[in-house]
């Protein structure tokens, strides 16, 4: 088995890399063609290194040399750009449920006589969508994403089980532990307090997503050749 400590290494640099300049992107403005076309390079450089990263990390569980294929990369790249158009759209497809929610409940009330609230009609599309955006978009993305990168992936069916809750474990639980706010009284002790949480926060982040990847990739890294032959 490899080692873990570069790849985890690489992770904890990288990923701050990225989230500073995901953070820089948002500053961006806008209102010039120069600076939208600087942000949208920005943006571009942003997925390109993600891809990297990540697509990296496949080939490091999956492939016997441990470095992802730079031929497959702007494969990768797409993919991602894809993906996000996606979310785009399951985005737009949350704000406006609404109105087909009402219709929905309108005709149910008026078929079998009795009345159906929009809200539940509204619960319902919540749910599917959660559905949507946290498992089946995500168990099926990391296929093809991975597939992308190495050429191969895992097809076990605990998949549709282990990403959802290690998706909690790296993006929810890490937002829940940076928004809680123990009351401590002093200013100093709430600064450690906080310091503390984004550190654990930040390696539950990592943590996750190595997880993910490693699952998805097959969980089963090659052995890796010699490194010197034999002496004669």
């Amino acid at each position: 088995m490899r080692s873990l400590v570069p790849l985890a290494a690489a992770h904890v640099v990288g990923n701050a890399l990225l989230l500073w300049l995901g953070y820089y992107w948002l500053g961006l403005g806008e209102s010039r063609a120069s600076t939208l076309a600087w942000s949208a390079l920005v943006a571009l450089f942003l997925v390109t290194l993600e891809c990297f990263l990540h697509g990296s990390t496949f080939a490091w569980f999956s492939l016997p040399k441990r470095w992802l294929p730079l031929r497959r990369l702007p494969l990768l790249v797409a993919g991602v750009i894809g993906l996000l158009a996606v979310y785009w759209a399951l985005a737009r497809w949350s704000g406006y449920s609404g109105q087909p929610a009402f219709k929905i409940a309108s005709w149910l009330t008026m078929t079998f006589r009795k009345p159906v609230k929009p809200a539940t009609v509204m619960s319902v599309f919540n749910t599917a969508l959660w559905l949507v955006r946290w498992m089946a978009v995500p168990v099926l993305a990391l296929r093809v994403l991975c597939d992308m990168a190495t050429g191969r992936h895992s097809r076990r069916w605990w998949n549709w089980i282990a990403t959802p809750v290690l998706l909690v474990c790296a993006l929810w639980l890490p937002l829940k532990l940076m928004g809680w706010t123990p009351y401590t009284g002093s200013f100093s002790l709430e600064m450690f307090s906080f310091v503390m949480r984004l550190l654990a926060a930040y390696l539950l982040f990592v943590a996750g997503w190595l997880t993910l990847e490693f699952l998805t990739s097959g969980g089963n890294p090659r052995s890796t050749q010699p490194s010197t032959a034999a002496s004669p």
